[in-house]
């Protein structure tokens, strides 16, 4: 069947349809309003009214003749009736195009054609597939969820809801809700039970002071502390000693029994013995008791020794059977040397300078007093020298020179004659 030629038919009955109903409202209306007002109007008082003053002016004119008079009452009656009657009809279509005027037809055309279109429509059975999409304004176009049953809504959306799914994401059931793939969510609170039955990664932190976390602390360190054996620490004892050893140990700080033994840059003050064989170089060391170093240096209050651990002295150094010792001999008198009976010699670039005999005695091998050179020869000397160097004779015979000194060059002179 063609849907505009049925569509034309339906219009056509609404345009007769509606004209009529028009048409007779219209006429409804005028015969309301006529009749309103001829109810209203008091013709007979007006019409008596209308006579007795004109018969009262006749009266007054002309003399009575009852015939005349009636034919001309009879008449006058008729004229103001007739007058009357325009009068009225003037008055009802003023009435009627004032009531007219009021009269929306617009909107009365629109009630009416809209009342017609939905009682046709409520009663109209469109074919199947006879209505086009395009017709349909899909704007305007409100459908309650009660009227939706059935079937599956793509690129659903609502206030709360972004369905952007390309396959079944969520099941619903009586007893259970099954999200078929990942559970992305700001904030999830669970009343009652959780079983998970996969891996629990918590990417964030647990606090510290929630039941969950104290609760699986306790029951962690009290599994671990039961498990605890000497076969698993035997098992893992040599593989955890080993990462020490090569990676090292990194700990901010060590405590033992709640004391600080270590930290990254010092040793805890708790630390009063230790065996250490190596130490880097020491800004400061202070010792309290006896120190011994290298099996070499030996510190006791006020005494240190050298190859030694009894200085006799405030110092003293051994190098073998050889002691030198550094010490107070008596108020503002101190003594560098040896107490045994042993030469001391004092030397310089390797020389023995000065020798110090065990019998006290002082031995010079080359003696200088300000400008003046002491030396010792056997035979006068023939060399150049300096003035004013003395050279003393070790070969002394009488009448022979005491010694010899330098006048300047290779000039000697003698001095102190031996008598």
């Amino acid at each position: 069947m063609d849907l505009n030629l049925h569509l034309n038919k339906i219009v056509e009955g609404l345009v007769t349809d509606i004209t009529s109903n028009v048409l007779v409202r219209v006429d409804s209306v005028i015969n309301n309003a006529i009749d309103g007002r001829l109810a209203a109007y008091d013709f007979a008082s007006h019409i008596q009214s209308a006579a007795a003053a004109a018969f009262e002016k006749k009266v007054s004119e002309y003399t009575l003749d009852p015939k005349k008079l009636e034919n001309r009452v009879v008449d006058k009656i008729r004229e103001t009736i007739a007058d009357a009657q325009q009068s009225t009809k003037n008055l009802v279509e003023e009435k009627v195009q004032e009531s007219l005027n009021l009269v929306d037809f617009q909107k009365a055309l629109t009630d009416a054609v809209g009342t017609i279109v939905a009682d046709r429509m409520s009663a109209m059975i469109f074919p199947v597939n006879s209505i086009n999409a395009d017709a349909i304004k899909i704007a305007d176009l409100k459908l309650s969820g009660d009227n939706i049953s059935g079937g599956i809504v793509e690129n659903f959306s609502s206030t709360g809801i972004d369905d952007r799914a390309s396959q079944v994401a969520l099941t619903i059931l009586d007893d259970s809700t099954v999200i078929e793939n990942n559970l992305l969510t700001k904030d999830l609170t669970v009343q009652g039970s959780m079983t998970i039955n996969g891996e629990f990664v918590v990417n964030g932190t647990v606090p510290e002071d929630s039941a969950f976390y104290k609760s699986l602390v306790a029951s962690t360190s009290h599994k671990t502390l039961t498990s605890v054996d000497d076969t698993l620490f035997s098992n893992y004892s040599k593989i955890i000693f080993d990462k020490i050893k090569n990676d090292g140990l990194d700990l901010e700080k060590i405590t033992i029994n709640g004391l600080e033994v270590a930290t990254s840059s010092a040793l805890g003050t708790a630390i009063v013995n230790s065996n250490l064989q190596t130490l880097g170089e020491l800004k400061e060391l202070r010792v309290a008791g006896e120190s011994i170093i290298a099996q070499t240096l030996y510190v006791t209050p006020k005494r240190v020794g050298v190859n030694t651990i009894e200085p006799s002295a405030a110092l003293t150094v051994w190098d073998d059977e050889i002691e030198i010792v550094a010490k107070k001999k008596s108020k503002n008198v101190g003594i560098l040397g040896t107490t045994r009976q042993q030469k001391l010699v004092l030397t310089a670039n390797n020389r023995d300078n000065i020798l110090l005999h065990e019998d006290g005695s002082v031995e010079v091998s080359k003696l200088k007093i300000g400008p003046m050179q002491f030396t010792t020869a056997d035979s006068p000397p023939n060399y150049i020298s300096q003035r004013c160097h003395v050279v003393w004779n070790t070969n002394p015979n009488p009448g022979g020179p005491l010694g010899w000194i330098c006048l300047g060059g290779a000039n000697w002179a003698n001095f102190g004659i031996i008598d």
